[in-house]
């Protein structure tokens, strides 16, 4: 009889075992998630140049009522030199900044999403990686062309060179309770979403040229959970949008993004936060999103969102489609006068609070 119950208990746990997440640290080492308003942080340098500035000015004017904020930098500012160390004051200045702040609202204090961007704002050293940096033309506007260049991020000694800077964040941040959640961002070009490459010719055409393909991209957006396989008790947050694919650049698929997403969780569970950067009511949802969001849906929690653009006509609506979708966070824009949460009253910016940290799922 006893050893019968061994052997139940035995094919109980290996059920289990075969359940849970690959590599899935102790449930209670998990940090906490971002929830509520979340203040987008640095932005400005992505249209005027220069490195990100990281600043609480706007947030102090508003004390209180934002969940978080995120923190950013560039692999640029990290990592200038081929097999460097990590140059982290980027980092560490700036929690320094949100511990005082923290001191001073200890009943509201702002927890940390860590975005580093590669793309476009990575160390020359590594976009001569298998070449010459590959130049491309980035339109912002009608009137604002951007002339950026690139490395091979689709490359596996690329990624490799990535995922080794991840691996020395995660041995100096995985721990630091500020930093609850960290921006996926390997894959990405021109902005902070893997999924994401522009299909304009200035870009994509000159992409092609140098070994870009629908494989290698896929390859990479496949992996890139794993090549942040250092950090273990922070959570990751995974940006999707549907895949465009590069030899049919007008076609859309999200059933591949849709299958990395049930990776993400698969490989990592409630680590892998469920993230979008095009929330609004302005327009229709277009037909591409509409299964991704879906899919978000059904997933659950954890879900983040950041607004389309700067100041939505519709703010209001905006927020509350997001909180329909499950968020439980929303990013809003800070770093333009004016726009974003900053032309936005305290009482709304409250009130907007206390719906996305209420939320518990698609519908609450």
């Amino acid at each position: 009889m006893f050893a019968v119950r061994s052997l139940t208990i035995a094919l109980a746990a290996t059920l289990l075992c075969a359940l849970a997440p690959d590599h899935a640290p102790a449930q209670d080492s998990i940090k906490p998630p971002v929830r509520g308003l979340i203040s987008m942080g640095a932005y400005h340098f992505v249209g005027a140049g220069g490195q990100p500035v990281n600043t609480l000015k706007e947030i102090r004017a508003k004390p209180g009522i934002l969940g978080g904020i995120v923190l950013v930098a560039s692999w640029q500012q990290l990592q200038p030199v081929a097999n460097g160390p990590l140059r982290s004051a980027v980092i560490d200045n700036f929690l320094d900044q949100i511990r005082v702040y923290n001191s001073h609202h200890p009943q509201k204090p702002l927890a940390v999403k860590l975005r580093v961007w590669n793309g476009f704002m990575a160390p020359n050293w590594a976009k001569n990686i298998g070449g010459a940096p590959i130049d491309v033309i980035e339109h912002l506007g009608a009137k604002n062309e951007k002339h950026r260049t690139l490395g091979r991020f689709w490359s596996p000694p690329y990624r490799a060179a990535y995922a080794k800077l991840q691996t020395m964040l995660a041995a100096k941040y995985d721990s630091e309770p500020l930093i609850r959640e960290v921006s996926i961002t390997q894959c990405m070009a021109l902005t902070a979403e893997p999924f994401v490459v522009s299909t304009a010719q200035g870009v994509m055409n000159r992409l092609r040229a140098h070994g870009f393909t629908d494989e290698a991209y896929k390859d990479c957006l496949s992996n890139a959970v794993s090549d942040y396989s250092a950090w273990q008790q922070s959570r990751l947050v995974l940006s999707v949008n549907p895949l465009h694919l590069v030899n049919k650049p007008t076609a859309h698929n999200p059933t591949f993004t849709e299958r990395v997403m049930r990776q993400c969780r698969k490989a990592i569970g409630v680590r892998c936060v469920l993230d979008n950067h095009d929330l609004t009511v302005e327009t229709l949802v277009p037909n591409s999103l509409a299964p991704i969001y879906a899919a978000m849906t059904q997933l659950g929690p954890e879900i983040e969102f950041q607004t389309a653009n700067e100041t939505p006509a519709n703010f209001a609506g905006t927020i509350k489609y997001g909180v329909s979708l499950g968020a439980s966070g929303i990013e809003l824009y800070q770093d333009f006068p004016g726009q974003g949460f900053t032309a936005i009253p305290d009482a709304t910016l409250k009130q907007w609070a206390s719906w996305i940290e209420a939320n518990t799922g698609a519908g609450h």
